[in-house]
């Protein structure tokens, strides 16, 4: 295989080695196999896009708490970063799938009215440092979030291309700083937008000691001086 990749143009050996990025290195092959959301270990991840995913991993989220509309293998993975994750679901078969699936710090809340779904987060005193946005009453979820969001808050819409009403109100209502993350994500063949909100003193704290982190298939290298 060597031998005969190094008898193919240069052009084309860039393109398969591009194509090998995305299906090995990003797991994107085997999340269609599995038709999961998974790393290339197996391991879940959320159903964002792939550089959505790369840029909140690279964040520090420790002392984080998570509220997320919509409910799965994000959960899983949320939990791994956070310190606690309330995920509101509203399909009951779900729900009893993704339970099984439990990890201590995670709670998931069957809502199964619209009022209740969008109402879960809502207690006296609570506040969430972190939402995500990626269920189903998108907008009436994203109206509410003026009642739990904490000072210093992340706000995560995905598919935020097919929601661009609900990224206004995030945008000029809360007064939200979005940036937006095209690309490819597991599973899905083409390309979409996971968008993340900032209130505009959120603090950028590294998980690894450095911002920007190195994405999976980069070249590890720094510039002079930059060390």
């Amino acid at each position: 295989m060597r031998l005969a990749s190094k008898l193919l143009p240069k052009k084309i050996r860039k393109l398969l080695k591009s194509s090998v990025i995305l299906s090995e290195a990003y797991g994107h092959r085997m999340s269609i196999n599995q038709n999961r959301c998974v790393d290339r270990h197996g391991n879940p991840i959320p159903w964002y896009t792939y550089p959505a995913i790369e840029y909140l991993q690279s964040l520090d989220f420790k002392t984080s708490r998570v509220l997320e509309y919509g409910s799965g293998a994000s959960s899983i993975w949320w939990a791994g970063l956070a310190d606690s994750v309330l995920s509101v679901e509203h399909d009951a078969t779900w729900f009893d799938e993704v339970q099984q699936k439990q990890v201590p710090n995670l709670t998931i809340k069957l809502a199964q009215s619209e009022d209740d779904y969008v109402a879960a987060g809502v207690g006296p005193g609570t506040t969430f440092q972190v939402v995500i946005i990626d269920g189903v009453h998108r907008h009436r979820c994203a109206q509410q979030l003026k009642q739990i969001i904490a000072s210093e808050c992340l706000v995560v819409l995905d598919n935020s291309d097919w929601h661009p009403q609900t990224a206004k109100l995030l945008r000029e209502e809360l007064d939200l700083l979005q940036v937006d993350f095209h690309g490819f994500g597991p599973i899905n063949p083409y390309t979409w937008t996971t968008s993340v909100f900032f209130t505009r003193n959120f603090k950028v704290t590294p998980s690894q000691g450095r911002l920007p982190a190195y994405s999976t298939a980069a070249l590890q290298h720094l510039a002079p001086g930059q060390q």
